[in-house]
């Protein structure tokens, strides 16, 4: 019997408990700090923001699928995942929602959009001004940053900061970002507020010291502690039936949102 194990109680404390989901399987919804293990009848793994780390792998040796509840992965060792032939599915639970919240954040009319996933491409298609996407593998002129009064970080953590000198020295608006720290490089964010970018919409900054001594003294700084995805209000009935959903794809190994790339991104800023 294949067993399905939920971690991370926030989110599934939400929902009503009622009739079991998956009829033929073994399921059991577990705390974040519950001591894993050993238990070779887990097959998938669903977590929240759970670490998962060697011991999780070493715990469940048939597991086949980790279900994150998220957009990103980076709480998952992705290396062994691939080690173990384990596959990754994002959820994407809060698309509709945060690419709402990027609009509302948007005080220009020229956006340049860095990122080409869900939420990059959900908020261009709801955004009534301009916006440019651009890709990992698009080669991107920084001279031509004039052309645009606001940068939109959307995209998946990538392996350099994408707001360096170089892209911003000649720039002049606003940054608006729901990507993950290392996308930022907290020192010339800090350099430049006030000195070209004119306001900051943060959802997430690596911890630095520069990350408190701009949240405590830079005006042209709003930070939001990672809460661009909403709150327990946009765990409804969608967001349980898209979870139930995946995992019941992957018991039949026909989900479409499996990870097929692990690499992280590299924007290219050659002229």
């Amino acid at each position: 019997m294949v067993k399905v194990i939920i971690k991370d109680k926030k989110d599934m404390n939400t929902m009503i408990m009622g009739t079991n989901p998956w009829p033929e399987s073994k399921y059991e919804v577990m705390g974040s700090q519950d001591a894993i293990c050993y238990d070779p009848e887990v097959e998938i793994l669903s977590v929240k923001f759970s670490k998962i780390g060697q011991k999780t792998f070493d715990s469940y040796p048939n597991l086949k699928w980790i279900v994150c509840r998220s957009h990103g992965y980076d709480n998952v060792r992705s290396d062994l995942a691939e080690k173990y032939n384990v596959g990754i599915v994002c959820t994407n639970p809060h698309t509709n929602d945060v690419a709402e919240w990027i609009v509302d954040k948007v005080r220009g009319e020229n956006c340049l959009v860095f990122g080409s996933g869900r939420i990059a491409k959900k908020f261009c298609e709801i955004y009534d001004k301009n916006s440019h996407m651009i890709n990992s593998k698009t080669k991107f002129d920084s001279s031509t940053i004039t052309d645009y009064d606001t940068i939109v970080l959307a995209c998946s953590p990538t392996k350099n900061p994408i707001l360096t000198d170089e892209l911003l020295k000649n720039f002049q608006g606003g940054v608006v970002s729901i990507s993950r720290g290392c996308c930022i490089d907290n020192s010339v964010l800090e350099y430049y507020l006030g000195n070209g970018i004119e306001y900051a919409e943060i959802d997430i900054l690596d911890h630095s010291k520069y990350r408190d001594y701009m949240i405590k003294n830079c005006e042209e700084l709003n930070y939001y502690y990672h809460t661009a995805w909403g709150d327990e209000k946009s765990y409804d009935s969608r967001y349980f039936d898209e979870l139930f959903k995946e995992i019941d794809l992957c018991l039949k190994s026909k989900s479409a949102n499996v990870v097929q790339d692990r690499k992280i991104d590299f924007f290219d800023f050659s002229n």
